[in-house]
């Protein structure tokens, strides 16, 4: 294999469904073109115009929702292999602490209705913890009535924040405050 300077080659894969397209060489480009893939402006998990991805997105769920669904899952994956995503009515994103925790994780990258949330949010009452994701600060406050609820840029310190070595509980938000939440 020919080793080309700057390219993380662990990383590639044809399976994985999104790709940062600046860590990859043109042939690679090229052949994820042509297997499906198209490319995404997307701020990951900080803001503006973004990164260029290379995305294969077969969800149904918008190239917003998949990108940040995927970079969750795999911030996650730093700390620990216990995590999964789902398809189904179940959380995006579903991982086990250290302590044992099972925690629900799910994105939003629209503003969901009030008959749309409540029964998601009973789905995550399920779990010892869980928390919202919005794509777009301007829903923070209306997801906050439903649960912790972070942004793009915060999402990443809430994860890291399970696996510093706190083995106690955090308690549920009450709705209408989220003190761990900031406006991004």
């Amino acid at each position: 294999m020919v080793r080309i300077a700057g390219i993380d080659h662990t990383r590639f894969s044809i399976e994985r469904k999104i790709h940062v397209k600046s860590e990859l060489n043109k042939v690679r480009v090229d052949i994820l073109k042509r297997l499906g893939f198209h490319e995404v402006r997307d701020p990951g998990f900080s803001q503006g115009k973004g990164t260029a991805f290379l995305v294969k997105n077969e969800t149904g769920e918008s190239d917003a929702h998949f990108i940040l669904w995927n970079l969750i899952y795999d911030e996650i994956r730093k700390y620990t292999p216990k995590v999964e995503y789902n398809l189904t009515r179940l959380p995006d994103v579903v991982f086990i602490t250290d302590d044992g925790r099972r925690v629900g994780v799910e994105v939003e990258a629209t503003r969901k209705s009030e008959k749309e949330l409540v029964p998601k949010t009973v789905v995550l009452g399920n779990y010892d913890d869980y928390f919202y994701v919005v794509t777009n600060w301007d829903n923070l406050e209306h997801y906050q009535e439903y649960g912790k609820t972070f942004t793009r840029r915060t999402v990443q310190a809430k994860i890291e924040s399970y696996f510093q070595g706190d083995s106690s509980p955090e308690s549920r938000t009450e709705p209408g405050s989220s003190p761990d939440s900031t406006k991004s």
